[in-house]
């Protein structure tokens, strides 16, 4: 029988199955992704430049997450997006399975189910099917090894080797041991009177050594070391303040993560608190993290999670409703590793039940996980799939970039998609000029060769475009809109 960590792990992947209803695939990088990897499969060899664009075709594209892109695409393969969508709800669900384990070991079941559950809560606004999962899982990894020291440290370098052929966060895990490390050095300075370095340096001789080793470690990948200017690249301001999921919280709507902030700053003052130099440290660096890129509001809460955990059990008496035995009652034999194995094997169940030979039971699992039409143009591709597609190049929302990507048949160029990195600043910076009608908007289109808009019915540019009389509405479903130019697009 699974333990309580294994319980809580099940009980997660069961909830996001049932009450995600496809927000899990409201992002179009799923599908490019998915995209990416089908053509590395093809072709037996990492995506190196662009194949997707006409505005960057054979531009250098360091697809940092190829492993991820890959296994995404083989996943697909078996199972489509539904088992996509499992397959990153069982990453999810062992990644707080976990959470679980190292917090119950500093609190009880009780206090962990609550703190724990906090993080989950807020995790969900980035419950995204992507390859960030993958940083979840392995960033409480990391944590997890931190917190146990000793042989558990040998992890860390294959680990992070691993890591960071699966996403950029392979950084986060660097991080953590740095905290770690920093932690202790302050924690001796303040306490260790006098203090000596020597005795210092022992400490933490060997954790530094197996953090170099995986900084090292990161370098096993197709694009070397030049993996640590990517994360500083993709946050740049111009990225950042375009992209929703890089702009900083927006308190009025997230208040109750303004709420989570004040309750972890209230604790901290309590001195019926314990806090460490450690603590301090993550507290100050997520919420850093957090404050500055809203996409950062989950992982800030499950990193902080133990240090909430022991502020819970200090400053508010819960007393656990999971009893231990005793002689008068005997406890049923429970196992760390049945629950982790039951989620496995059910998803693993799961994605074979929806594969393509096995369309009823596929279609009852749509109606759970349907790919939202709220987030993807599916009627205006469905039309252009089945009719005389406009000649010429299109220009499309950005959001949309990775399911034209993935749905088009035949493919077809797109302007722009997920991939902001790849298509640079300038590309990045016409797109948003084109879309807010700055002045020089309709040069821009013209030196770009657009022929042909695909974009929210509803938007500024639609209903722009439809007044200069130079654009004819083909097509209009009451969310996206095709229009087509009906004059020559060459400058």
């Amino acid at each position: 029988m699974p333990d309580i960590a294994g319980l809580y792990g099940f009980i997660t992947f069961a909830l996001l199955i049932l009450f995600d209803h496809g927000k899990a695939l409201g992002d179009g990088d799923t599908l490019w992704h998915i995209a990416a990897g089908q053509h590395m499969l093809k072709t037996r060899a990492i995506l190196t430049q662009d194949i997707f664009s006409h505005t960057a075709l054979g531009k250098p594209w360091t697809a940092h997450e190829w492993l991820s892109e890959v296994i995404m695409a083989g996943v697909h393969q078996h199972g489509g997006l539904i088992g996509t969508i499992l397959f990153f709800f069982l990453i999810a669900a062992l990644s707080f399975w976990l959470l679980f384990r190292i917090v119950s070991a500093v609190t009880n079941d009780w206090v962990a189910i609550l703190a724990v559950s906090v993080a989950l809560t807020f995790s969900m606004t980035h419950m995204l099917a992507r390859p960030h999962i993958f940083s979840w899982l392995f960033g409480v990894i990391v944590l997890y090894a931190l917190h146990k020291q000793d042989r558990w440290l040998w992890v860390l370098p294959p680990l992070t080797a691993l890591w960071a052929n699966l996403h950029g966060g392979f950084i986060l895990g660097l991080a953590l041991q740095g905290l770690f490390l920093g932690g202790q050095l302050l924690d001796d300075f303040f306490t260790e009177q006098p203090f000596s370095f020597k005795t210092t340096f022992k400490t933490i001789r060997r954790p530094a050594t197996f953090m170099l080793l995986s900084a090292l470690a990161a370098g096993i990948n197709p694009f070397g070391f030049s993996l640590y200017l990517f994360p500083f690249h993709v946050a740049s301001d111009v990225f950042a303040q375009g992209i929703v999921e890089w702009l900083p919280p927006n308190f009025q709507e997230q208040w109750l993560y303004r709420i989570y902030l004040l309750i972890v700053l209230l604790f901290m003052s309590l001195k019926s608190v314990p806090t460490t130099w450690t603590d301090r440290l993550f507290v100050l660096f997520f919420i850093n993290a957090s404050l500055t890129h809203q996409r950062y509001m989950g992982i800030a809460t499950v990193f902080i999670c133990p240090y909430f955990a022991r502020m819970l059990q200090s400053s508010v008496r819960i007393a656990s409703p999971f009893r231990p035995a005793t002689k008068e009652g005997a406890q049923l034999p429970t196992s760390p590793l049945s629950g982790p194995l039951a989620i496995i094997i059910t998803a693993v169940i799961l994605c074979m039940l929806v594969g393509p030979s096995h369309t009823k039971s596929r279609e009852v699992a749509e109606t759970f996980l349907p790919l939202p039409e709220s987030s993807h143009p599916i009627k205006a591709v469905a039309y252009l799939n089945q009719t005389v597609r406009p000649e010429g190049k299109i220009f499309n929302n950005y959001a949309w970039g990775g399911y034209l990507i993935y749905a088009l048949d035949p493919a077809e160029k797109v302007f722009i998609d997920g991939r902001a990195d790849m298509y640079g600043e300038k590309i990045f910076k016409d797109y948003r000029k084109i879309v807010s009608l700055d002045e020089g908007a309709d040069k821009l289109l013209k030196n770009y060769g657009i022929d042909w808009v695909l974009f929210p019915h509803d938007s500024v540019l639609v209903r722009y475009l439809k007044a200069t009389g130079k654009w004819q509405e083909i097509y209009s479903d009451g969310e996206a809109s095709i229009l087509r130019r009906l004059t020559a697009s060459s400058p």
